[in-house]
């Protein structure tokens, strides 16, 4: 394949990438909701002016170094089965550097590479662009249904949310909702959070905040509070609820759910979790080299937080 048509795909597909996860695409300015006209009047949509400063951001001299140090690393791989672990490590690098800003990139890469002469390295290059675009072919395809999944959910919530009480049902909306929640509790996944925050905050953003607006962002933080305390009521016990923290990207989302966690559960669970991120923390200590810097954040940020519900009873 001719690297310029790989290079036209690749232009493609970041373009489909930025929509997969509501990004506005530098290629059409319009909301990232343009495409299903039911809802794009209830999710507040960014202004023209908010999305063209977006689309007119340049890479970063960091942004660059980092995706000059990926591309080398997909290009000098020996082992097929690890080019999955290292674009996916970097997948939030790739969604930024969308449309042009990714091609050009490509291109300097690229071009330092056939520079050099090296048949080989060169032929490992124009590989490299291939596997890049097919990777993002196929993370695009997941996150389209992804994202198309946490819509309707998020539209099914609030449709219950809104409906007038008078439907001749025989259920109040309070208990419908209690119903839907249990129902659905599910599919509240981390990713789904991210969504609903998303919205929440493209909403509390937009620069003509009308009384409907307003209204619905009351709304949205009603039902992103709703769920939290649904997830909270469900966490396991000891080591199983460090995992389902661990679930979370988001140290406010990871939180929130704690917090409700410990509130419906008292200060007896509070207890017996602190021991258990205490012994994690000391377990830590004894791994050689060290243990991943991340991880030890995360659970000294749950330690903590736990320490301060248990100094408030």
């Amino acid at each position: 394949m001719k690297l310029s048509t790989v290079l036209l795909s690749l232009t493609c597909v970041l373009e489909k990438h930025t929509h997969a996860f509501g990004i506005p695409s530098p290629f059409q300015p319009q909301n990232a909701f343009a495409r299903d006209t039911s809802r794009s009047a209830k999710y507040g949509p960014p202004d023209d002016a908010e999305i063209q400063d977006m689309a007119s951001v340049a890479p970063t001299a960091e942004q660059k170094e980092k995706f000059a140090s990926i591309f080398n690393q997909v290009m000098e791989c020996e082992v097929r089965e690890h080019l999955p672990s290292i674009l996916t490590s970097n997948i939030d690098l790739l969604v930024q550097l969308r449309g042009e800003a990714g091609v050009n990139l490509i291109h300097e890469q690229v071009a330092k590479v056939e520079a050099t002469g090296d048949e080989e390295m060169i032929q490992r290059a124009h590989a490299a662009v291939e596997y890049i675009v097919y990777f993002l072919e196929a993370f695009v395809s997941e996150a389209k249904v992804l994202d198309d999944n946490n819509k309707q959910l998020l539209g099914k919530i609030l449709k219950c949310m809104t409906a007038e009480e008078d439907d001749g049902s025989s259920l109040s909306k309070q208990e419908k909702l209690d119903a839907l929640m249990k129902e659905e509790k599910e599919n509240f996944t981390a990713g789904f959070l991210r969504h609903l925050e998303g919205e929440c905050t493209r909403i509390s953003n937009a620069k003509k905040m009308d009384k409907e607006t307003t209204k619905l962002l009351e709304v949205m933080r009603m039902i992103q509070t709703r769920i939290l305390e649904e997830l909270g009521q469900d966490l396991g016990e000891g080591a199983q609820v460090l995992g389902q923290l661990l679930g979370y990207d988001s140290t406010d989302e990871r939180m929130a759910v704690l917090d409700a966690g410990l509130k419906v559960r008292g200060k007896e669970f509070a207890l017996e979790l602190k021991a258990m991120t205490e012994e994690a923390l000391q377990g830590f200590q004894n791994v050689p080299g060290g243990a991943e810097p991340g991880l030890v954040a995360i659970i000294k940020e749950v330690d903590s937080r736990i320490q301060e519900f248990i100094a408030s009873k």
